[in-house]
């Protein structure tokens, strides 16, 4: 039941599958800032701020005196749109990426406790042992008890529903 508890299958599966870690390097602000502006909404949003923008500046030749007070007008008011459509889509990418530093921040702090002091229960070559949770490889049985936490990069939980029966 369970692994068989060789070094070198433990080796071999940490090879195949990976170890069972967080990788260490936090993204910078600025890859945060970056991924914030994939999003498509926010890229319609500047195209149309760079539309608008751009129509502000444009001023056809035709244009007589009578409706030059008119074509200034609609001119700012082009240029008004366009920066505050890019005003809006600047704070919501700097708040996006502020929320996602906060929140990897908050992840990270407790990883490397857990890393180091968090023991398991988990059984290999038909014995049950303890072991640090990153030394947790595929394929282990782990004992978790009531209210336990397992940090693991994939996890797969098969519950097992024990019926007492009169027979």
């Amino acid at each position: 039941m369970g692994l068989n508890g060789t070094s070198e299958d433990i080796v071999k599966r940490r090879e195949e599958f990976g170890q069972n870690h967080v990788p260490q390097k936090p993204k910078t602000f600025v890859e945060l800032v970056w991924e914030a502006l994939q999003d498509v909404t926010l890229i319609i949003l500047m195209l149309a701020a760079i539309f608008s923008l751009v129509q502000s500046f444009y001023h056809p030749p035709t244009c007589s005196k009578r409706h030059s007070g008119k074509a200034s007008g609609e001119a700012a008011t082009g240029r008004i749109e366009g920066d505050a459509i890019l005003l809006l889509v600047v704070c919501m990418v700097l708040v996006t990426a502020f929320n996602n530093w906060s929140k990897e921040k908050q992840f990270r702090s407790p990883q490397s406790h857990i890393k180091h002091d968090h023991k398991f229960t988990v059984v290999r070559g038909e014995q049950v042992i303890q072991i640090n949770v990153s030394e947790i490889v595929v394929g282990d049985i782990a004992q978790a008890k009531y209210c336990e936490r397992i940090k693991s990069m994939h996890l797969a939980i098969a519950e097992l529903s024990l019926v007492e029966s009169d027979y």
